[in-house]
């Protein structure tokens, strides 16, 4: 099976694009949440309606021309967001570059009346994209600081206009009139719902490392691999015939949705065999695509067009499915399902894959992508040697809204910085995702413990990679979260953590509450209250730390304070937790605890990491009284 190489790369610029687009259009343009769902719903829909635009334009002036202009363009852009620094600019160019892929997808399919080098170049593009991702550990070129990305990216760049100029001028991007038809308008349609489950699960490395700790160098290691082995489904004797993948599509998508346990005590984690549901879910998938390819259609290019413009919308309504029903309060359990179901279909209409043999060339490309990614992470920053706060114990709290600065900028790494330069024995992290497409499919949670050289403990809240993590050194002697009654939009928990301090037993509590506006209803604060009286029942100190959503006063303060905390942090009120000192005061970032201990060397930097400060405070047991007593 011929693959298209400029498809082939533009797919893997392309997924660099829209792994800027996604995180900007939440952080810059949505600002976190403050901006309406259905708004930001909005803007992001407008760019992918303005790609059917293309279909006249490529009537107008040619596909192949069209393609042309338009891979330069995203060839471009990619370029221009190495330069951007964040805000306006990275958002404004970024949702230019996807426009420009969109289109050049479009023109590429209204110019191919033979659907099967083209899909066989998405899915190798898809392969490679997993394949670079992986082997980045996470941090994509465009969050990578000094020269070495710079080269990276014009070697990548380079070949795909090499590969552009190639497709123009041997006329790739037209069929020649001899060439058998295959592939009809319909089966363009699946492309964009195949990115989104791609995104989601199949190729995403971070959502298999987080169900499992002891693998997960094997785990990522094992989606490259399996992506790569995508590659070449037509190789495969019992994936020649539709049914089979399509049926193993649809039950990796349920498995992967309904896929939830309760490990060492945590509610709602991806079990691991779900990692398996993955490795399974990308050779259906790519198998489903190709078989798409092979579905007998006339030679229509306005309806190639206008389907994959089609699937592309279908992507981000997908998209905004999953992710917005947080906001919306709509379950969202059937989005993955329906976009498996409408490749699958799609697939099955399909008459059947050669039989084929991938080469050596293709065991050779494997062999040395899955050599790249076996050496993860092959670029991590620099993990300077410290020590936690020797004077008391020191508890600092984070909510890192999913590793994102207030410029728009991926920091996971500034915010390490920022959480080491504060000492702490224990860390609460709050807004924290381990793979959310929506995010660029990072796992916050590891790469900011392995920077700080500590342990996490995860607890998911709103699905499986989305919640709150507590890391820490210190001797771990138990691990349970609570599921909260629902509030917010994403849902909470309450990650209750026994540890040993100096020989003395401790409860830590990290939580992210969610509660309704105004806290109209306090099921949230009240239930929290009980965990900490039940925790504090043996005498034992109990501290809460997190995003608490509440202000020093508020009735739901109160209620907390009335469970037998108290505020270390009173004495320096206010204690503003938000970044930028023209804001007005707000502090809903809290350390809280039972009596017994007086705080001291409170700290709030301001620094843009995230929309909230980190805070951090060191508990000193109180002369003469026993903590907790």
């Amino acid at each position: 099976m011929r693959v298209r190489l400029d498809v082939t790369l533009g797919v893997v610029v392309l997924v660099d694009v829209l792994r800027v687009f996604l995180p900007s259009m939440i952080t810059l343009f949505g600002r976190a949440g403050s901006t309406p769902a259905e708004l930001m719903g909005l803007y992001a829909l407008s760019w992918f309606v303005l790609a059917f635009l293309a279909v006249p334009l490529a009537r107008r002036v040619r596909p192949s021309s069209t393609a042309l202009g338009a891979g330069v363009l995203l060839l471009l852009a990619r370029l221009g967001l190495q330069l951007t620094d964040g805000g306006g600019p990275q958002l404004y160019v970024a949702s230019a570059g996807l426009l420009a892929g969109l289109v050049w997808l479009v023109a590429t399919a209204m110019g191919s009346r033979d659907a099967r080098p083209v899909t066989a170049g998405v899915i190798t593009g898809l392969a490679v994209a997993t394949v670079v991702h992986t082997a980045l550990d996470g941090i994509d070129l465009m969050w990578r600081p000094g020269p070495l990305p710079w080269l990276l990216l014009a070697a990548e760049l380079a070949l795909f206009g090499w590969a552009l100029n190639r497709a123009a001028t041997s006329g790739e991007a037209a069929a020649s009139q001899g060439e058998e038809r295959s592939g009809a308008p319909r089966a363009w349609l699946a492309i964009g719902p195949a990115v989104l489950l791609w995104g989601l699960y199949t190729g995403n490395a971070a959502h298999a490392q987080a169900a499992t700790v002891s693998a997960q160098q094997a785990a990522a290691v094992g989606v490259a691999m399996f992506a790569v082995l995508s590659a070449a489904p037509a190789a495969v004797p019992f994936l020649r015939r539709p049914l089979l993948p399509a049926v193993a599509l649809v039950g990796s998508a349920v498995a992967l949705t309904l896929g939830r346990v309760t490990v060492d005590g945590i509610h709602g984690v991806a079990p691991v065999w779900t990692i398996a549901a993955q490795f399974v879910g990308q050779v259906a998938l790519a198998a489903c695509l190709a078989h798409a390819a092979t579905v007998p259609g006339p030679d229509r290019p306005v309806r190639r067009g206008l389907a994959a413009a089609g699937g592309m919308l279908l992507f981000v309504v997908l998209v905004f499915g999953y992710y917005a029903a947080y906001d919306l309060y709509l379950p969202n359990q059937w989005v993955p399902v329906t976009a498996a179901l409408v490749v699958a279909a799609v697939g099955l209409a399909g008459t059947g894959l050669p039989r084929v043999s991938p080469g050596r060339g293709f065991f050779a490309a494997a062999a040395a992508a899955v050599a790249l990614v076996a050496a993860v992470p092959l670029w991590q920053g620099e993990r300077p040697r410290w020590q936690p706060a020797g004077d008391g114990l020191r508890i600092a709290a984070y909510n890192i809204r999913m590793g994102f600065g207030e410029s728009g900028r991926l920091s996971l790494e500034q915010q390490a910085d920022t959480l080491r330069a504060m000492r702490p024995h224990v860390v609460v992290l709050g807004e924290a995702d381990r793979g959310w497409l929506l995010n660029g499919g990072h796992d916050g949670v590891r790469l900011i413990a392995e920077r700080l050289g500590m342990h996490y403990i995860w607890a998911p809240a709103a699905d499986e990679v989305w919640g709150d993590a507590l890391l820490t050194n210190l001797p771990i002697t138990s691990i349970r979260n609570h599921v909260l009654v629902r509030g917010g939009p994403t849902g909470a928990q309450a990650l209750e953590v026994g540890l040993r301090w100096r020989g003395r037993p401790i409860t830590v509590i990290g939580t992210h509450l969610q509660p309704p506006p105004g806290w109209r209803e306090l099921g949230q604060v009240e239930q929290l209250g009980r965990i900490v009286r039940d925790a504090a029942g043996g005498g034992d100190p109990v501290i809460v730390a997190g995003d608490l959503n509440l202000e020093p006063g508020d009735r739901a303060w109160q209620v907390l304070l009335g469970s037998g905390l108290t505020d270390p942090a009173a004495p320096v009120r206010p204690f503003t937790t938000v970044p930028g000192g023209d804001r007005p005061v707000e502090q809903i970032d809290h350390v809280l605890v039972t009596p017994g201990f007086t705080g001291a060397d409170h700290a709030n930097p301001d620094v843009p990491h995230s929309d909230h400060r980190p805070i951090a405070v060191t508990l000193v047991p109180e002369p003469d009284r026993p903590p907790g007593g």
